[in-house]
């Protein structure tokens, strides 16, 4: 019998649901092939009973596996693990891995060259392609914290140099908090802070790549990524998407063909498309870098924001092999000014980031890094998100009922699950053509990626920082303008 009791150790003291941490752990042991697909599951009564735990939890666990995909009920046959998963039978090497010396940069000569959100400066709305309502942001609170800190003697020290990695008090918060919100298990010297997201990619591209490697990205995805590989003299390979994800199945194939050194992913909110990569996607994903020996980049940028199940787990909590490079961010769940995101990675990557920071930049902000530790120790952070998600989650099904009843004819759209923008693709070839110039005209400044309107016939619209009466304005412009 498989060792239920060993496997799943529920901690009722944490601040993690206990019926969470019974779904997480059942997620890593189908990751690391100990569960296998098609394998049966005890009853709700006889597992809750081997783990000392009430049946409600139990169920409680197994509506959240089946409803991210990892497990299947049949009526009088019980539930088993879902068959679509591939087997796994690789073998862990260790989280801190030491790669060949080719794959890290050498030395220092061997670095690369490196008003209110919804109004511009022409007075236009703004439609973004997914940012936070500003106007909910907690900012008082925040430097409330940065306010208390200044009061105490102790606040000199963070007026001088402090660690190019960034002040080691968030970073021992970050362990804590991921730990207990992702599922992520490191350690403070396996945490960099940066000024956003976006740096933490290009420090991480550009202590992995060198001239002429290929790395993957997905088409559709994120250009300026592309514009980050491609300018530290990086080879750009592009994998398709469809409603599961990244399709894993060509990027194999792609494998074959050519080494590969890095993927950069968004697997639980694609961008732009929205979608979630699947889990039987997600275990391929992982044994192909296990395989092949390549580095995935993990772009979480909006995991708190989910509305319809939990968050799926990062493939970075299921990280033993030390492939996966974690990237967050506070700019998404707070405000896009408030400059300080993450990354999560081996050592060999956090040494050649070092060297590469003090290049380009000495240190973020000390003062504004431990604030955001205190907004975190005491729960304002969450707090906010709590907020925040219940008011998004209205936001989103508003904005899809908005164009359900006014665009149907125009637009076809898939309802995210979570995030905070929607993609919208238009029905008819030569719609999109004009539409920002058009917009424009009738004071809406559209900041979308123009080249999705060109290749796509889509647009990934933002619904979080609007409210009901303005997403209502807009969509009733945009009809009018769809259908003269």
């Amino acid at each position: 019998m498989f060792p239920w009791r060993t496997v799943v150790n529920a901690d009722k003291g944490s601040v993690k649901p206990v019926y969470l941490q019974v779904a997480n752990a059942i997620i890593r042991e189908i990751n690391e092939g100990r569960l296998l697909p098609g394998q049966k599951i005890p009853g709700a009564r006889v597992l809750a009973d081997l783990l000392d735990l009430n049946r409600k939890t139990i169920m409680a666990a197994m509506t959240e596996l089946q409803s991210q995909g990892w497990i299947e009920s049949f009526e009088h046959r019980g539930t088993f693990i879902s068959r679509k998963f591939p087997k796994v039978d690789y073998k862990p090497l260790g989280y801190q891995k030491r790669l060949h010396k080719s794959n890290t940069i050498a030395g220092s000569n061997s670095f690369p060259l490196l008003e209110p959100l919804y109004l511009d400066n022409s007075g236009k709305i703004l439609i973004d392609d997914g940012v936070p309502d500003v106007r909910l942001t907690p900012i008082k609170l925040l430097f409330a914290h940065q306010r208390s800190i200044l009061s105490k003697k102790a606040f000199v020290s963070l007026l001088k140099y402090n660690h190019v990695e960034g002040d080691r008090d968030l970073r021992a918060t970050l362990v804590s908090y991921l730990h207990q919100t992702r599922g992520i298990t490191s350690d403070v010297k396996n945490i960099f802070l940066t000024r956003g997201s976006q740096m933490g990619i290009n420090l991480v591209i550009a202590a992995l790549v060198k001239p002429g490697e290929t790395c993957v990205t997905s088409f559709p995805g994120y250009p300026i990524v592309d514009n980050i590989i491609k300018h530290l003299g990086g080879k750009v390979e592009h994998i398709p998407v469809d409603d599961d994800g990244i399709d894993t199945s060509k990027l194999e194939l792609l494998c074959r063909r050519k080494k590969i050194k890095l993927i950069y992913t968004t697997p639980h909110h694609h961008y732009p498309t929205t979608v979630t990569l699947t889990p039987s996607r997600r275990i391929q994903l992982l044994q192909l870098s296990i395989k092949y020996n390549f580095y995935i980049l993990e772009d979480d940028y909006a995991y708190d924001f989910q509305y319809d199940n939990n968050p799926v787990l990062p493939l970075a909590s299921l990280n033993t092999s030390g492939h996966v490079i974690y990237i967050g961010s506070f700019s998404k769940c707070l405000s896009p000014s408030i400059r300080i995101g993450y990354f999560v990675a081996p050592l060999n990557i956090m040494q050649a980031a070092n060297k590469l920071r003090r290049i380009m930049d000495r240190q973020g902000d000390p003062l504004l890094e431990r604030a955001m530790s205190e907004f975190i120790k005491c729960g304002d952070l969450q707090r906010h998100l709590k907020k925040s998600v219940n008011i998004y989650r209205h936001r989103r099904d508003c904005f899809c009922s908005l164009i359900d009843e006014h665009l149907s004819e125009h637009v076809r759209f898939i309802r995210p699950e979570g995030g905070m923008s929607v993609w919208v693709v238009f029905k008819k070839p030569g719609v999109a053509k004009a539409l920002l110039e058009k917009l424009s005209h009738k004071g809406y400044l559209l900041d979308v990626d123009p080249n999705f309107l060109k290749k796509f016939k889509a647009v990934r619209l933002g619904f979080a920082s609007l409210n009901e009466s303005e997403m209502l304005r807009f969509v009733i412009t945009l009809k009018n303008l769809l259908s003269t």
